[in-house]
């Protein structure tokens, strides 16, 4: 498989594990655990203190709502923190953070 996979968490607290490849994957609510892996992700927290790691690759990765913690990984990667108290962390490569409110 090569496409991009979409992967949706639930309204409760998830842990997310994305495939080798790029992936989209949505959080939702809850105080979602979630890691793209390999691949060029998108990432979306949703509501909730998440923990969103991007892994291998350039990724975006959305905090949202909430006390996040974002961590890029290796390669050029997008964090956008969005509302609440969050950590970035951009790791290897040339990143880009945004803290948004908090």
């Amino acid at each position: 498989m090569t496409g991009k996979v979409t992967i949706e968490g639930t309204l409760g607290n998830d842990t997310i594990e994305g495939t080798p490849h790029s992936d989209i994957i949505f959080g939702y609510a809850g105080n979602n655990q979630i890691r793209g892996n390999g691949g060029r992700d998108l990432v979306h927290g949703g509501t909730g203190n998440d923990t969103i790691e991007g892994g291998d690759g350039d990724d975006a990765l959305h905090g949202q709502d909430g006390d996040d913690h974002l961590l890029g990984g290796a390669g050029r990667d997008s964090l956008y923190g969005g509302d609440g108290n969050d950590t970035l962390e951009g790791g290897a490569g040339n990143d880009v953070l945004w803290g948004g409110l908090g």
